[in-house]
């Protein structure tokens, strides 16, 4: 299922699937997230836990045992969701893992989104409920449209840093997959000609990946990731990886400003 929050400026969608965001659109009607065409790429803005990127070979070992991960950024995103608050401008989601044979670990995720202004924040919390350290990561991974300005091509936008890098979209910057940036506090998809520009807070994470399908075809992923993949079967030997206690939280936020679109 599918729910709404607004505010006047944005209306945001998300689904119990994966507790997910699912569209940002403007007081005008205009859409800025990828709309997930199956045949290019289904996603939108999924959250990788419990890791980002692919685990080495599709296993890890924990206390001599074997786990086989089955596939890239953790299976938060694939399972339902449940709506346990919704107010004003604001929602939160809530999934709980008992521990199995792919993550041995019981936990509680949390995911809220809301909207300030013409601001909108995707807070996840995780809570390890296992009797045993959690090894974790998280990435956010929002696919925004592009082009978003009507009438434009792919090659008039860059994704711009405030560490003054630029990169433009050229239609073969993606032709080797995902790449990571120094983006130091901000990463910003910009529409050159019009200076017009989506922006995402990068300060404080381990990276940030640039993607999208080669070509182009109809969006830019910003990826602010709190650790990376590394070529370990043991997950706190990849790069970032942070460590839960039982009963500990932690918490991470995806900020994305669309006041300049």
């Amino acid at each position: 299922m599918e729910y709404k929050v607004q505010n006047g400026a944005l209306t945001l969608t998300a689904a119990t699937l994966g507790g997910l965001l699912q569209s940002i659109r403007t007081a005008d009607g205009q859409e800025l997230i990828w709309d997930g065409k199956p045949e290019i790429w289904a996603g939108r803005a999924p959250v990788c836990f419990p890791w980002c990127g692919a685990v080495q070979d599709n296993w890890f070992e924990a206390e001599g045992v074997r786990h086989t991960t089955g596939g890239k950024h953790g299976f938060v995103r694939d399972v339902e969701h449940t709506l346990v608050a919704q107010s004003g401008s604001e929602m939160t989601f809530r999934m709980d893992h008992a521990g199995d044979e792919v993550w041995p670990w019981a936990f509680t995720f949390r995911t809220t989104h809301k909207l300030e202004g013409k601001k909108a924040f995707t807070v996840c919390t995780a809570i390890n409920r296992a009797d045993k350290p959690m090894p974790v990561q998280l990435g956010f991974h929002p696919a925004f449209r592009c082009p978003f300005v009507a009438g434009s091509d792919v090659e008039e936008y860059a994704v711009r840093m405030e560490t003054g890098k630029v990169v433009p979209m050229t239609r073969d910057v993606f032709d080797n997959d995902s790449f990571q940036v120094d983006c130091g506090a901000w990463a910003r998809l910009e529409h050159m000609p019009s200076g017009r520009y989506i922006e995402v807070d990068t300060a404080g994470w381990f990276t940030t990946l640039l993607w999208s399908k080669p070509g182009i075809p109809g969006f830019v992923c910003i990826e602010p990731w709190s650790g990376y993949i590394g070529e370990s079967h043991d997950l706190m030997e990849r790069p970032g990886t942070g460590l839960l206690a039982p009963g500990e939280s932690r918490t991470w936020t995806l900020r994305m400003d669309f006041a300049n679109v």
